[in-house]
């Protein structure tokens, strides 16, 4: 279902140099370096937490409340979701999810976005896989979020019921408390939910407020990884808008429509936005997986 070939060759790319942002908030960023990059004094790991630090970054967790199952999931991706558990799917993840770890613990990088050329490609699917994934080890703080707020999905693949539309965390409407719900005691998903009543206007993220949504998720529940779910690369200025904020990027392409094409576009967009990782090629062989495709 997961064809990692590309991405492992591509994990050991060393990665560009990236640009320190001005302490002022006034003035313009390109990336968020309390989450994405090497600034010394914000490294919140655990080996560099002082007892008391780590104790309250605990206590923040604890006070994290569990998810509410969907009383009402829907059938076709229960159904999917059994198969994506088989064992060699798992396998799969759990190798992404280590390579991944190893590579950010290296270079230091606190935030990975997931995105795809356009919508139906599995973002959602492999943001879930990767979380579980975590979760199964349970052993770094780790962060998921929906910020595709247009079409969230990734609560259908944990199969969650969500608090609401996450624009409303982003934009300090509500607090994390009040949003984020824990899977495990070390890991946590911000999800997301549609909004018939929204226009385009009010879907768009503001990136001063994602920054500001960012350091308060960093100052209080110091995550070792941060892992976002993004709209489409080449549909709409969404992702765009995003992306500086992240350290480093995946992209998800769809074996059976995915151009080589949309794929260069999207690698020649990255470069100048982030670290990108390199391709995760989605491959859905059956119907009963279609599922993944439209999420």
């Amino acid at each position: 279902m997961v064809d990692t070939t590309r991405l492992e060759k591509l994990l050991g790319r060393a990665p560009d140099p990236a640009p320190k942002r001005h302490g002022s908030s006034m003035v313009p960023a390109t990336r968020n370096m309390a989450l994405s990059g090497p600034r010394d004094t914000r490294r919140e790991g655990a080996r560099s937490m002082s007892p008391q630090r780590l104790a309250q970054v605990e206590a923040q967790w604890d006070s994290l409340p569990s998810f509410q199952r969907d009383p009402a999931p829907n059938a076709k991706i229960t159904q999917f979701n059994k198969q994506a558990r088989a064992p060699e799917v798992v396998a799969l993840f759990d190798v992404l999810r280590t390579q991944l770890a190893q590579t950010f613990a290296e270079r230091r990088v606190r935030t990975l976005a997931i995105t795809a050329p356009t919508g139906g490609c599995g973002t959602s699917f492999v943001t879930a896989g990767l979380l579980a994934s975590f979760a199964r080890r349970n052993e770094q703080r780790v962060l998921g979020l929906d910020l595709n707020a247009a079409s969230p999905a990734l609560h259908r693949f944990f199969e969650l019921d969500s608090p609401g539309p996450i624009d409303r965390l982003i934009s300090g409407e509500v607090g994390p408390y009040e949003h984020l719900v824990k899977i495990t005691s070390r890991v946590a998903v911000a999800l997301g939910a549609s909004n018939p009543t929204q226009d385009l206007l009010t879907q768009a993220i503001s990136a001063q407020e994602l920054a500001e949504m960012l350091d308060e998720l960093t100052v209080d529940f110091a995550p070792e990884l941060v892992i976002c779910d993004l709209p489409p690369l080449l549909e709409g200025d969404a992702a765009m808008t995003i992306l500086p904020q992240m350290g480093a990027t995946l992209l998800v392409a769809d074996s059976t429509r995915t151009t080589a094409a949309e794929i260069m576009q999207c690698e020649r967009l990255l470069a100048e936005k982030t670290d990108f990782l390199g391709v995760i090629l989605n491959q859905n062989a059956s119907a009963a997986r279609s599922y993944a495709k439209r999420s």
